[in-house]
């Protein structure tokens, strides 16, 4: 069972995302800050992060850096409704795996999820 790390600040959007992917046989952590997500990082192995650019404190951005750092094996992909193109493009710099759009649809993101653990198994 795939363990995934949802960091988003939006309660409503991070409930609906999180049992959709539950009902899709992952197991998903909820963090509502950078921080959290940092920690939670550092203290479990996970298959995936779902790292939101625009969060209170410690924003997405500084937050995927560090994980990337601490470990850059972990696919992240950065989820935004408000960020810059600029800010996407930069999360891609800084080692995402992707990011999607909100709102974005369960199939784009199961795409994203399967293609980077075919990438893993190889």
């Amino acid at each position: 069972m795939p363990h995934i790390l949802l960091a988003d600040d939006d309660m409503n959007f991070a409930t609906i995302l999180k049992k959709e992917l539950e009902e899709e046989s992952h197991q998903v952590d909820h963090v509502s800050n950078g921080v959290d997500a940092i920690l939670k990082c550092i203290a479990n192995p996970y298959d995936c992060v779902l790292l939101d650019l625009v969060m209170p404190g410690v924003d997405g951005l500084n937050a995927l850096k560090i994980i990337k750092s601490l470990k850059p094996e972990i696919p992240v992909i950065t989820i935004s409704g408000k960020a810059s193109t600029k800010e996407i493009s930069e999360s891609l710099s800084c080692g995402a795996h992707s990011c999607l759009k909100k709102p974005f649809s369960m199939e784009d993101l199961k795409k994203e999820i399967q293609t980077f653990r075919k990438e893993r198994k190889k």
